[in-house]
């Protein structure tokens, strides 16, 4: 799990470094930022959506539990459907508070894994 995050980390700044100047390219005020999406799927969502059959710190038996990167590529997936369920959790996935940007952060975050078509 460490060294996806580690990865992910590596690509998202990949991405937002001007290779002009150097410089990290800074948030747009009021569009969502997957690289704080990211921060919060570390530290918010990493318990559980780390694997398959991975044992979670709440139940204590295996889940089927989909990967941030599966959730991005289902068919047809949307920001939408992925807001939809940040929104109206299924057991057993617990309902998280977050502000509304947090959501589009992370929703902006878990779309950046979908791989290119």
């Amino acid at each position: 799990m460490n060294q996806y995050v580690t990865f992910m980390k590596f690509l998202i700044l990949a991405i937002l470094i001007d290779p002009a100047s150097g410089a990290i390219a800074q948030p747009v005020p009021g569009q969502p930022d997957p690289t704080r999406g990211m921060a919060l799927a570390t530290k918010l969502c990493s318990n559980c959506h780390i694997g398959k059959g991975i044992v979670t710190q709440g139940c204590g038996q295996p889940v089927d539990v989909p990967t941030f990167s599966e959730i991005a590529n289902r068919p047809d997936q949307t920001a939408e459907r992925i807001h939809g369920k940040l929104i109206m959790p299924r057991h057993p996935m617990p309902t998280i508070p977050l502000t509304e940007n947090e959501m589009t952060d992370l929703v902006a975050y878990i779309l950046s894994l979908k791989a290119a078509d």
